[in-house]
């Protein structure tokens, strides 16, 4: 949890440590109503690949006028609601994801964040009930607001603590989503390139020599760069395996030659190898 701030020893009236301590509740409202939203976007959005190298990140909610009591709603909707749909065409891959909440404990967490808005409500709105003391007509010292804004500030600050990890969560499996992606689209473009040149060089008995394939598919430098890629991904050096293990139906055997053997193949793209499982998440307390 990040450190409390406080207030500093040179302000040593009650009254200006109310006041101090108002600034930093209202600092820390701003801040979970920024984290929140973000949070929302990062849980409901779409992400588009076009032919290009560049991708697109949309949010499916825009968040820019919601209130903080709107917020709760949108963000705890989300829950248990895990959804997942691709669209594809010749010039863009484009997928949208609802995304449930992994780290926090969806009630207790609800809980907090609609005490933390009733306290911020009343903190904006109606100060002057915090000196108020309904068991007597005496008015509350600014000793005893300052400890009431103090624990709400504490609460606020739990709760901010809560969302930021949950946004940590959902930023890196975004991330992970879009690697997964563009592997995916590099392999299905690889797989075109090799069926091609496969074409092209196989014999009458569906054989092809492997260094010919090889060769016409390397005149296509994105076939080079993928396969470097997938080849520092999966910490291998040879381009047969790591084609081996993306295409695990291709077929490599080795012909008997006048001067020693060649490797043949065989390209079979009907099953595509691909690392598409997430970090373990655990809800913590």
């Amino acid at each position: 949890m990040s450190k409390m701030m406080t207030i500093p020893e040179s302000l040593s009236a009650p009254h200006d440590k109310v006041i101090y301590q108002m600034g930093l509740n209202t600092l820390k409202y701003q801040e979970i109503e920024k984290i929140a939203k973000k949070l929302i976007e990062f849980s409901n959005y779409t992400v588009s690949f076009s032919s290009t190298p560049e991708e697109q990140f949309t949010p499916s909610t825009d968040t820019t006028k919601k209130t903080m009591g709107s917020l709760v709603s949108l963000l705890f909707d989300l829950q248990n609601m895990d959804e997942n749909e691709e669209f594809e065409d010749s010039n863009e891959l484009k997928f949208s994801v609802r995304m449930s909440h992994g780290v926090i404990d969806r009630q207790k967490v609800q809980n907090l964040f609609q005490k933390v808005i009733i306290d911020r409500n009343n903190f904006t709105h109606h100060i002057e009930s915090y000196y108020s003391n309904p068991e007597s007509n005496s008015k509350k010292s600014n000793d005893e607001v300052l400890k009431i804004l103090q624990l709400e500030y504490k609460n606020a600050e739990y709760l901010l603590e809560k969302l930021k990890n949950e946004l940590v969560v959902k930023i890196n499996l975004v991330k992970h989503h879009i690697d997964i992606s563009l592997e995916l689209m590099a392999i299905n473009e690889l797989a075109n390139i090799f069926e091609e040149a496969y074409q092209v060089c196989k014999r009458d008995d569906g054989w092809a020599i492997w260094q010919q394939v090889i060769a016409l598919a390397y005149k296509n430098t994105e076939a080079q760069t993928s396969i470097e890629n997938l080849k520092q991904q999966r910490n291998l050096k040879s381009t047969k395996d790591i084609l081996e293990l993306v295409f695990p139906n291709w077929l490599f055997r080795d012909e008997p030659t006048k001067k020693g053997s060649r490797i043949l193949v065989q390209v079979d793209n009907t099953l595509v190898n691909i690392d598409s499982s997430f970090p373990e998440i655990v809800i913590s307390d």
